[in-house]
């Protein structure tokens, strides 16, 4: 969020340090400062509010007392020390239809005039990037800025009221519901959506915490507004903003969650500000639904805080720290319990407290102690016979693969989807190893391998819970062929058997792929009491691959019987050209007393795809060769 220099400066008794040295400041003990802007006569902080602050830290209100804290100064006034109650005035009814609203706060303002905003509040909007509007909408954006609750203003002439008042109705959207908004885009709605609608004739004017609609919208002709301060559901919130596209200013403060205690005191200020630069009359305040906020004490004692931040602290300065932050605490028998303000839903165990402390202490300023005595790591079963699965199979020559968790069609349905083709959630691991087999097939020559051997282990979702499984799978040619593939499979699952003692029960078994249950299989496994020691392995340098396809092919020939299949092998590696990356023996028998052998050839290149004509000329080569030792091509 974008704060303003100046802005800042004139909620603060005392004079704010430099720009520079207050960035430097709030980056070591509450927020990172991304840059410093300058804006005709004025600095701009970039501020990297994180989502643990955003709730209270998303205003210049919020900053300003963390500014305060961390410099020792005090705030001028602080409007969030009175909750402010608004009683309910008929006069505006409002109805709360929906679960996603459980406040909701107006006022209705008449003979307003309508126009630009004074000097001082346009530069304070435009150094934060928004544009200046008119005046009554600048407030609103004003007082959002500097409390951080989203406020709207409606054209109370647009709404109906036929007996002498407006209904203002929060409900859920119907299917297919549409609304045009302020910028004129128009939304379709589903029912998880809530609205703002008129009452008197159930048009939409607004979408609940993300922005308002065309139709009661302010311009140059309103004379009478409706103002709205409310609280909606976060979560309610995120949902619609990011289902319609639709992020606002308005929308982030609700999902990040603040408080609906300020709700009441955003529209007291909003209408102090709009009678100051629009004029204008107060005809009603009212407000629905609850707007109390009671959080639990905390405690913690000195040593919790000391142990946790490796620190030496008194509760001097414990309680000096707590004070600059103006939180009600009380000291007994070496603890302390602070109660939160209203607006702090971040605080509830003790750690938060002690995070408190140790931030405005400076984290720069704890001086890093080894520890004497080294920590036991508890031992992860689950980790540790995954290990050993990992070991066994790759000692066999199987290679890991990570396939997505998500597929185009299974049991767990997603209900936001990343796209079309990853609706759900895999409940085996069987059809991405077969995927992923297939896929290999063709780069079993290049990689001088008999067969593809794969595995994964990762987890699988049921509709009622998840499992972590081992797969593997097998196949030697193009194709599956049980007679090759099942004693390959089942040779493997029996070494698996022998390392774990235990033999695993299998979830499914066909075509070359078997999968089961590490869960399942943990209850029975011997049980672990420390992690065995690794080898030091050799250093892995990486060899870049060529992004080009590889040819592949075979040449044979008849050989006296008094040649070796090595001898040959090094004449043809000789002669194959700087291309062949790979020259694989395949295939040996006599008869007549001579010897046919089989090599398989592998052609590469780094620069281009290469051609059937230039691989020919290689292999032409090499049957020359063939000839010229006097062997026969087969």
């Amino acid at each position: 969020m974008k704060f303003s220099y100046n802005w800042l400066g004139s909620l603060l008794e005392k004079p704010l340090p430099p720009a520079v040295e207050l960035g430097d400041l709030i980056t070591f003990h509450s927020a990172e400062i991304e840059e410093l802007i300058d804006v005709a006569g004025d600095t701009v902080l970039d501020v990297k509010v994180l989502p643990d602050k955003s709730a209270w830290l998303m205003s210049h209100l919020g900053m300003a007392k963390e500014i305060a804290v961390i410099t020792k100064n005090t705030l001028k006034t602080d409007p969030f020390s009175n909750p402010v109650t608004i009683p309910t005035d008929e006069r505006i009814k409002v109805s709360l239809n929906s679960v996603t609203c459980d406040f909701y706060s107006a006022a209705l303002i008449t003979g307003v005039k309508v126009g630009p905003s004074p000097d001082w509040l346009k530069d304070r909007l435009v150094a934060l990037g928004q544009r200046s509007i008119n005046n009554i909408v600048d407030a609103t954006n004003y007082v959002m800025f500097e409390l951080g609750q989203p406020l709207h203003a409606f054209d109370a002439d647009k709404l109906s009221h036929a007996d002498g008042r407006h209904h203002i109705v929060v409900r859920d959207a119907k299917p297919g519901e549409k609304i045009t908004t302020l910028t004129g885009e128009e939304y379709t709605l589903n029912p998880s959506d809530a609205l703002i609608v008129d009452g008197g004739n159930d048009i939409p004017v607004g979408i609940a915490g993300v922005k308002g609609g065309a139709v009661a919208a302010v311009d140059a002709g309103t004379t009478n507004i409706l103002l709205e301060s409310a609280h909606f559901d976060r979560f309610a919130v995120r949902k619609t903003a990011k289902i319609l596209k639709l992020q606002t200013d308005a929308s982030k403060r609700y999902e990040n969650g603040i408080c609906r205690a300020i709700a009441p005191i955003a529209l007291t200020r909003v209408i102090e500000l709009i009678l100051e630069v629009a004029g204008g009359v107060t005809e009603v305040i009212t407000s629905v639904g609850d707007v109390s906020v009671e959080r639990q004490p905390v405690t913690v004692t000195l040593n919790e805080i000391n142990s946790l931040l490796g620190v030496s602290l008194t509760m001097s300065d414990v309680e000096d720290i707590l004070s600059r932050f103006a939180y009600t605490y009380t000291t007994a028998g070496g603890s302390v319990t602070v109660t939160p303000p209203f607006e702090r839903d971040d605080l509830v165990i003790a750690e938060d407290v002690v995070e408190e402390i140790g931030r405005i202490y400076g984290l720069g300023h704890i001086v890093s102690i080894p520890p004497t005595v080294g920590a036991v790591a508890e031992i992860n079963v689950r980790h540790y016979y995954s290990e050993k699965i990992r070991e066994t199979l790759m000692a066999l020559g199987f290679s890991e693969v990570y396939t997505s968790s998500f597929r185009a069609k299974d049991v767990v349905k997603l209900e936001n989807a990343l796209a079309t083709d990853k609706g759900y959630l895999r409940s085996s691991l069987v059809e991405n190893l077969r995927e992923v087999r297939t896929a290999n097939i063709p780069h079993r020559d290049l990689l001088g391998l008999q067969a593809v051997k794969i595995f994964e282990i990762g987890t699988v979702f049921g509709v009622e819970s998840e499992e972590f499984r081992v797969g593997v799978a097998v196949q030697t040619g193009t194709s599956y062929k049980a007679k090759v593939d099942d004693p390959l499979l089942e040779e493997v699952l029996t070494a698996l058997a022998t390392v774990l003692g235990v033999t695993p029960e299998l979830i499914s078994k066909a075509e070359g792929i078997a999968e089961f249950s590490l869960d399942a299989l943990l209850p029975q496994l011997p049980a672990v009491t420390a992690y065995e020691p690794q080898a030091q392995l050799p250093k892995i340098t990486y060899r870049p691959f060529s992004l080009y396809p590889a040819v592949s092919r075979d040449i044979a020939m008849w050989v006296p019987e008094a040649v070796t299949t090595q001898s040959v092998e090094e004449i043809l590696a000789a002669e194959a050209g700087p291309l062949c990356v790979r020259l694989t023996h395949v295939d040996t028998f006599s008869k007549d007393g001579k010897t046919s052998l089989a090599f398989r050839l592998v052609f590469q290149s780094f620069d281009k795809t290469l051609t059937d004509e230039e691989v020919q000329g290689y292999m032409d080569t090499l049957y020359k060769t063939v000839a010229n030792q006097g062997w026969e091509a087969r």
